[in-house]
């Protein structure tokens, strides 16, 4: 059951993704026209399939431990009236969030008027619920992995926690882009504070960190990286003849040039990929050499480091030009503290990789 219900809200978690770069093409390149428009439908879907898969998997395992002990040591209880794994919890709970947000921000919109910018308030809170939901479908594979009688069951279960930490590595990326504008800059006076390392570092840390614990494989988070890019490839395919069928449908025109394919996948980073191979490469250094915990997050931190320079798939020069914006006085007041947060990031990741390998609820 929390194999078949975590996949069910994994596959919300990934509608959301793609149907999010559906509507920031859209919003991009036509405008906000009206509320329920395809790609917000498809958003909406996402949305309603994972909170739907974690309501029925509280609601059948509530019933079920009432008549077994068994599953009931298994399970977490909540308010001592229902029971459920920990991440069917997680899972619903993310997904009323999102769905709150969704009339909140129409709401914002109808106040303050039309923006494209993804960090609106209710824009955040919407891609943060969803993120949440895919780290909460992850908890529910990893307990039904540990769980598993079976090789395959147990394998089917890993291979979705390995897609569930790649999903949460791309929901959170899309918050990623306005890092990179001035607009979203801190500004003070002698020098621009970018928040971009600060939140790369500690994104991609938390999450390949996380599935390097978490996975019993030799290349688990460049496997979670390659489901990350594999992610962005599918925007690249789909989003912009989706969006030139439905400007025909509509009846609309484009209000300026766009590009052959998604913007946000022109934009789809390369640092996690490469973090993740060294990432790799240092956890077997360590287990070979039997380092210190300290030693392994020092040298964790210094693999996740590349990761707060915006290398992007398609342009992978553009950092040098963030560098040269930012000069030497912005990069170091930006980097040092993206430095200190990837160490916390590592931090986190361990932890939470360690309790997703050992999760029985």
């Amino acid at each position: 059951m929390r194999l078949v219900l975590g996949l069910v809200a994994l596959l919300g978690a990934i509608v959301f993704l793609e149907g999010t770069s559906w509507d920031i093409q859209w919003h991009t390149f036509l405008g906000r026209d009206r509320t329920l428009i395809p790609p917000h439908i498809l958003m909406l879907s996402g949305v309603a399939i994972s909170g739907v898969s974690g309501l029925v998997a509280v609601v059948l395992e509530s019933v079920w431990a009432r008549r077994d002990a068994q599953v009931a040591r298994a399970s977490t209880s909540f308010a001592s009236v229902f029971s459920g794994s920990l991440g069917a919890y997680v899972v619903g709970f993310a997904a009323l969030d999102a769905a709150v947000a969704f009339p909140l921000d129409a709401y914002w919109h109808a106040l303050y008027g039309i923006d494209v910018a993804i960090w609106a308030p209710f824009h955040v809170m919407f891609v943060v619920g969803m993120g949440v939901v895919a780290l909460g479908s992850a908890y529910m594979l990893a307990s039904a992995a540990n769980l598993a009688a079976g090789i395959r069951s147990r394998r089917a279960a890993r291979i979705g926690v390995m897609i569930a930490l790649a999903t949460v590595l791309a929901i959170f990326t899309l918050l990623l882009f306005d890092s990179l504008t001035v607009q979203r800059s801190l500004n003070l006076g002698f020098a621009y504070f970018n928040f971009f390392p600060l939140l790369a570092g500690l994104l991609t840390a938390f999450v390949l960190v996380a599935a390097a614990y978490a996975l019993p494989w030799r290349w688990s988070a460049t496997a979670v990286a390659g489901v990350y890019l594999l992610l962005g490839a599918v925007m690249a395919v789909y989003v912009q003849p989706a969006t030139d069928w439905l400007v025909g449908v509509e009846r609309l025109t484009y209000r300026r040039a766009h590009p052959l394919t998604s913007a946000v996948a022109l934009e789809w980073f390369m640092g996690p990929l490469l973090t993740a191979i060294l990432i790799d490469l240092v956890m077997r250094r360590a287990t070979r050499k039997q380092w210190s915990s300290g030693k392994q997050a020092l040298f964790l931190t210094l693999a996740c480091a590349i990761s707060m320079f915006p290398i992007m798939t398609l342009r992978p020069a553009f950092f040098v030009l963030v560098l040269a914006v930012l000069g030497v006085t912005g990069s170091l007041i930006s980097f040092v503290p993206g430095l200190l947060v990837t160490y916390i990031g590592t931090r986190l990741g361990r932890n939470i990789g360690e309790s997703i390998s050992n999760l029985e609820r």
